[in-house]
């Protein structure tokens, strides 16, 4: 899923892209909805190819087995559908309007045995632009601050969840 906070000062990675100028935050969650990776990178960037950057990011490929990655309709290409069936997950990403004699995500659903819970990734960046509200607009200039700010917040969420 991405997050898109815009960023109204300019500087390095800040793009124009179908939502307006800034940058778009990738992030990918657990099956709790807790996040794990973040990648950050221009606005007019192409979601599909950074999905496939965080899944390969994933330190144990072993654990993606007998899994399912769930994507909303921007992550919607057949490539990307092999990619992650080769990593032996199940994708769960629901086809545009336009592809003709295309499955529902009930239909695919009910033939798996799974479940959809692609709302705990909105959780997610919802607790991510709550808690720390500095994710809300890009003000800083140079991208490496900016990548350090999502890395701290990531920080921050999973040592309040270790230590408590």
């Amino acid at each position: 899923m991405a997050l898109f906070p815009p960023a109204p000062g300019g500087g390095e990675q800040v793009e124009h892209g179908y939502k307006g100028k800034g940058v778009v935050m990738h992030l990918l969650a657990d099956a709790n909805g807790r996040p794990v990776l973040i990648k950050n990178t221009g606005a007019k960037g192409d979601e599909k190819t950074q999905a496939m950057v965080l899944l390969n990011n994933i330190s144990t490929y072993k654990t993606l087995r007998e899994r399912v990655v769930e994507a909303d309709k921007g992550y919607d290409a057949y490539w990307l559908r092999r990619e992650i069936l080769q990593m032996g997950a199940l994708p769960l990403i629901p086809y545009r309007l336009n592809i003709k004699n295309a499955p529902s995500m009930k239909e695919v659903c009910k033939a798996f045995n799974c479940l959809r819970v692609r709302w705990k990734v909105e959780r997610a960046i919802a607790w991510l632009k709550r808690k720390y509200r500095r994710l809300l607009m890009r003000w800083e200039r140079l991208a490496i601050m900016w990548k350090a700010f999502t890395n701290l917040a990531l920080i921050h969420y999973w040592l309040t969840i270790l230590v408590e």
